[in-house]
């Protein structure tokens, strides 16, 4: 966000080369890791529901969706009540925070560790910090993902509406 930025030019063109090459396959490993994530929970899902005694044990689409929306309602909050308490920051913009970084849209009006020698003072909420976003970028990457699959079936199943003569019979 601003505070540490390449000087040079050859410094600027790495940097552009990285991200060409480092952006997609960062997308690429998310997108793996979720795949591979929903496809856990699924298992689990299952799993529990044979547990349970049900005689349907499939687990559908909605039974995917809602576990992933929670993972994600639950993943914001525990990082807003931590960055709250360590950031001194109000509960909702420690949520905004949370939802800004996890979604990649990074406006960096909001930055933790930016206090001074918070870096050397806090290791364990550095860790944290750096855990807490790799965690969550993984988890939110799997929900996305899982809604994005559930848009393309829902869009690939939909029936044909046009009448078949093409007119108005």
């Amino acid at each position: 966000y601003g505070h540490a930025a390449p000087r040079t030019d050859a410094g600027k063109t790495f940097c552009m080369f990285y991200a060409v090459l480092g952006i997609p396959l960062t997308l690429v490993m998310f997108q793996s890791l979720g795949e591979r994530i929903n496809t856990f929970v699924r298992y689990l899902l299952r799993r529990a529901k044979q547990g349970l005694g049900l005689r349907k044990t499939e687990v559908s689409m909605g039974n995917m969706v809602l576990v992933g929306l929670l993972s994600c309602m639950s993943t914001l909050c525990i990082g807003a009540a931590a960055f709250s308490r360590f950031e001194d920051w109000t509960f909702f913009s420690a949520y905004y925070y949370c939802f800004i970084t996890l979604t990649t849209i990074g406006f960096g009006d909001f930055v933790a560790l930016q206090k001074k020698d918070a870096l050397q003072k806090q290791p364990p909420y550095v860790a944290f910090s750096f855990m807490y976003i790799l965690v969550g970028l993984t988890v939110i990457g799997a929900f996305l993902n899982l809604v994005v699959l559930r848009f393309l079936t829902v869009s690939t199943e939909e029936p044909d509406l046009r009448p078949e003569g093409g007119g108005g019979e």
